[in-house]
Parts: C-alpha cells; sequence; structure tokens
C-alpha cells in the first residue's frame, strides 16, 4: 500500500517519458504549400512544439514539422532527406532518435543564452524557461522521506523503498519505451520513395531553434535530383520571448499642479 501511494506521488517518475496530458489542445493545421517544385509538391501541414497545440510528449524538447508529399508525375520520385536551416544559415539535418534530439536541444539552449539570446522552449512569446526542475524533484522526493520518518516505520522503509524504486523504474521503462513506439510511427521514414500519384504524411523533427529560415526537401528521381525550399518567415519569432511594450511617456505636470 505504501508503494503505491508513492508511486501516485510522482516524485521520483521521470517527466521526460510522460505522454502529453489528455486536455491538451489539438494541432493547428498550417497547410502551407512549398513552392512549385514538380513532379514534387510538399505542404507542411503543421508545426508541433514544446506544450503547444497537439503535443503528444511532455517537455518534448524538439520542433515537429509534419508535411504532406505528393508525387504528381508519372515516375518514382525519392525523398532522400530533410534539413532546417537556422538563422544563422546553419543547416541542421532532422533526427532519428528523441533522446538525442533532448540533448542537442539543451545544448543550443546553452549556447543560445551563452551568446546573449534570449531563448523560450514554448513555440509563443512566453516566459523563460528556467530551470526549477531538479529542485522540485528533491523537495517532492524529500517530503516522501519525511512521511516516512514520522510514521515511524523505519523497519517497514527498508523494505518498502526497494519496491517502490523498482515500480518506478518499471513505469519509467514502460513510458520510455511508449514516447520511443509513437515517436518512430509518427516519423517520416528517409529515404522514402513515393509512387506516381502517390502521397504520403509525415513527421520531421529537428531540435528546438530559434527563428528557423526555410525547410528543405531533397530529392532525386530517374531524370535528376532537386531541392525545394519553404521560407519560414511566417515561423519568425519561434522560441523567441515576447519583448514587453515600451512604456508611454508620463505627461508633464502642468504648472500649479
Amino acid at each position: 500500500m505504501v508503494a503505491a501511494v508513492l508511486c501516485c506521488q510522482g516524485g521520483c517518475v521521470a517527466t521526460k517519458y510522460k505522454l502529453a496530458k489528455k486536455n491538451t489542445p489539438p494541432v493547428q493545421l498550417l497547410n502551407v504549400p512549398f513552392p512549385p517544385s514538380a513532379p514534387l509538391q510538399p505542404t507542411l501541414a503543421a508545426l508541433i512544439s514544446y506544450g503547444g497545440p497537439g503535443s503528444w510528449k511532455r517537455e518534448a524538447l524538439w520542433d515537429e514539422y509534419v508535411v504532406t508529399l505528393q508525387n504528381s508525375g508519372e515516375r518514382p520520385v525519392t525523398i532522400d532527406s530533410t534539413t532546417l536551416t537556422d538563422s544563422d544559415a546553419l543547416v541542421i539535418a532532422a533526427g532519428i532518435d528523441p533522446w538525442a534530439l533532448e540533448k542537442q536541444s539543451k545544448l543550443l539552449e546553452k549556447q543560445y543564452r551563452a551568446s546573449g539570446l534570449a531563448f523560450v522552449r514554448t513555440a509563443g512569446p512566453s516566459v523563460l524557461i528556467v530551470g526549477a526542475g531538479a529542485a522540485a524533484v528533491a523537495a517532492t522526493t524529500s517530503s516522501i522521506f519525511v512521511s516516512a520518518a514520522a510514521a515511524g516505520a523505519a523497519l517497514a522503509a527498508v523494505v518498502v523503498l526497494p519496491v517502490y524504486y523498482g515500480t518506478v523504474l518499471g513505469i519509467n521503462h514502460h513510458n520510455k519505451k511508449a514516447v520511443m513506439a509513437e515517436f518512430t510511427r509518427r516519423r517520416l521514414p528517409l529515404p522514402l520513395t513515393l509512387a506516381p500519384g502517390e502521397t504520403r504524411s509525415g513527421s520531421v523533427f529537428y531540435p528546438t531553434v530559434r527563428n528557423p529560415r526555410s525547410l528543405e526537401l531533397h530529392w532525386s528521381s530517374e531524370t535528376g535530383s532537386g531541392l525545394v525550399a519553404l521560407p519560414l518567415d511566417f515561423l519568425h519569432g519561434l522560441h523567441v520571448p515576447a519583448v514587453p511594450p515600451a512604456a508611454a511617456p508620463r505627461k508633464s505636470a502642468k504648472p500649479g499642479n
């Protein structure tokens, strides 16, 4: 019983392995077409970012670009790879592992802030994220041990805690597998060959980049190869905090007041 109560507290169940809450708003469609590039006709269907509409994992440290690809030609077309270009013209390859993406995003955060660039994990203007997670977990864990001590069950704690941690490890392992399975299910497998007239949809995942400049698709066919790039001007401000409006100047006091 004590182990079950402790597990419900969630003190040591890793948030990074948890799926999103059920009340998360549904994804908001963009449906922005790429510039014409026959025979390939791609569309950016949606962007799913940290804690935003359509997010399916809590604290997902990546951006998910959902694309729809249509081959309108008479020959097969292969999408070989996708890349994201940031505001400094750095070309970034799509990620294939969620945990590697999270590490890459954290590294980018440090680099932005070291360069004096403000950054937010959420897609839209928001308050800067601070690293208070560790303190919260420590406080929760501390309260669990205090409660156990107050109960005066020192011997019981010796027996229960291994069960508790074993249960938590099992929950984390299960949640991690669930995240990996959903990530794999959604990810667009590349290279991908489209038959004539075929349409496919899927997601390409990138680390959290400030003000991305363009999303590129590299494709090839029997007759040659090409690249089509979608300018991302409409995503200007992504992962950039809101700038507070300038305070209105005070009116000078009238003589005699």
